[in-house]
């Protein structure tokens, strides 16, 4: 395949737009997480001027320089490679997710350019070779290569509007490859990711990086959550509507974006990463030393004011692959806030979004109630346990109810007080069998499938004054957590009535144990 491209006047050299056909401009929500925690971003370009050297240079445009692939290993079983280093400082670390993504422009194998007055020919050949959803990944405790099958994100191959670039996208969940290495910390090295080389109309760019998700001991109560897709930014605006959180209800919120685009050009202006501020509903353009507000994605791989320099090479011009994790400044989330929008918008340099992440302080009670396993769940776990007992339960009552239709006499009786059964409605009491538990009324506040996290529920009950148990359901090994128990149901009644007042309990039952 050959193809040629003609383009007049060097200011179509400078500001290259395109039409895109109608693809859907949207972010797909990856998984969302509430921890004691954070995430972390790195990875490199795999395109560059030189296949070892590092290219500081931000002078030139992209399309102005010959690509070449990057190749650091020198091993016969890759012919592009790059790596870079993941240093978490926290010794507690303990991986939650990992996810790597790689990307690149590949409409042919090779470009090349010719040049004449006022007018730029691009000519690419060859067809590409080998899927782009392959490439090889070595972790820091292995020195061999694995194999990581990844997904298409978005493939522009034979598409209408994207002859000139061809972007994909692909992404592969590493949780279980990087869970088997000995160590998190260390360096990463991913291979065989392709590419065009040589001269690309509008700047070729390639590149891959991990989004490490970790829980920590020491950490604040976070939510982590992350998103994919494919959104072409060119004269418009990419927005993505961050809800299913609450930020602390006091003190300032910190909170960081993570983000990774590919074309972002140094050269080229107006391209912004915007969040929405909390009581104007203005956009404030996220900007730091390194990252102006106005021209945000400039290709650059960097940890906030910093380049992230421990990667092989360590380029600070990363030729229009962009990765980035930016802090929020502190005025732009309020107390108790429960949404935002990310807004990608530019005016005149094209990039393609197809990652973007955050990490947000919130509320400690917000966080566990959401570890804590939802109403439904719990009550569509406990019926099917008890459907036969409560059957059981049922016909009996309905005989006894029977038998003392029979009996009573017809005359009208005074008003009678509250009964069992409509009390026990009233706190939709459920039925259960526990062995060895004793029997009761039991006011449970949450249920847990993890040890853990019923214990951290425990100790914030504590904290507020109440004094906390818990009983474990041998059929799933769920942790109901209670705060009160007793064999007087009015005893039961009085004190329910107290607590579902309480703004922290999201939800409150009251399981009838082993009195059936």
């Amino acid at each position: 395949m050959t193809l040629k491209l003609k383009l007049y006047g060097i200011l179509m050299c400078c500001a290259f737009t395109t039409v895109h056909a109608q693809i859907e401009n949207q972010f797909y929500k990856v998984d969302s997480f509430y921890i004691n925690g954070d995430a972390i971003i790195t990875g490199n370009n795999i395109l560059s001027e030189d296949d070892t050297k590092e290219l500081n240079d931000f002078s030139l445009l992209n399309d102005q320089i010959r690509m070449k692939y990057v190749d650091i290993d020198a091993s016969s079983k890759t012919f592009s490679s790059s790596s870079a280093t993941v240093a978490i400082q926290d010794s507690s670390a303990t991986l939650v997710k990992a996810t790597l993504y790689w990307a690149g422009i590949f409409p042919f194998l090779k470009g090349t350019k010719k040049e004449k007055p006022n007018e730029i020919f691009y000519y690419g050949s060859g067809d590409r070779k080998g899927p782009i959803e392959s490439v090889l990944l070595k972790t820091p405790s292995n020195n061999e290569y694995q194999t990581v099958n990844g997904t298409i994100l978005f493939d522009g191959l034979d598409k209408e509007g994207y002859e000139d670039s061809a972007p994909y996208f692909c992404f592969a969940d590493v949780t279980e490859l990087l869970k088997k290495s000995q160590h998190l910390n260390g360096e990463y090295t991913v291979a065989n990711i392709k590419a065009t080389q040589g001269f690309v109309s509008g700047g070729g760019a390639a590149g891959w990086f991990l989004f490490i998700i970790y829980e920590a001991a020491g950490a604040r109560p976070k939510y982590i959550s992350s998103f994919n897709g494919y959104a072409p930014v060119n004269d418009n605006v990419v927005d993505i509507e961050l809800t299913d959180f609450k930020t602390r209800e006091e003190g300032n919120i910190k909170a960081s974006i993570y983000a990774a685009a590919l074309e972002g050009d140094a050269k080229l202006y107006q391209d912004q990463l915007a969040i929405m501020k909390s009581g104007d509903s203005s956009f404030v353009a996220l900007k730091n030393k390194l990252r102006p507000g106005k021209n945000f994605f400039s290709g650059k791989i960097s940890l906030n004011d910093d380049y992230i320099m421990n990667r092989k090479p360590a380029s600070l011009n990363s030729l229009g692959f962009d990765v980035l994790k930016a802090d929020v400044p502190d005025d732009v989330f309020s107390n108790s806030q429960t949404s935002t929008t990310l807004r990608f918008s530019t005016k005149a340099d094209r990039f393609y979004a197809f990652f973007s992440a955050v990490s947000i302080e919130i509320s400690e009670i917000f966080q566990l109630n959401k570890e804590a396993l939802t109403g439904d769940v719990i009550l569509a776990e406990t019926n099917n346990e008890t459907a036969q007992e409560d059957n059981e339960v049922s016909a009996e009552s309905q005989m006894v109810e029977e038998k003392a239709l029979i009996s009573e006499p017809e005359s009208p009786e005074p008003a009678k007080p509250r009964s069992v059964r409509e009390t026990e409605k009233r706190m939709r009491t459920v039925n259960m069998t526990i062995p060895d538990q004793e029997p009761g009324y039991y006011i449970i506040t949450n249920v847990f499938s993890k040890p853990s996290y019923a214990k951290r529920w425990e100790d914030f009950l504590k904290e507020k004054g109440h004094e906390p148990g818990n009983f474990v359901n041998p059929k799933n090994n769920w942790r109901y957590v209670y705060v009160n128990e007793n064999i007087d149901l009015e005893l039961i009644y009085k004190s329910y009535l107290k607590l579902v007042k309480l703004d922290y309990f999201n939800e409150i039952w009251v399981f009838k144990v082993n009195m059936n």
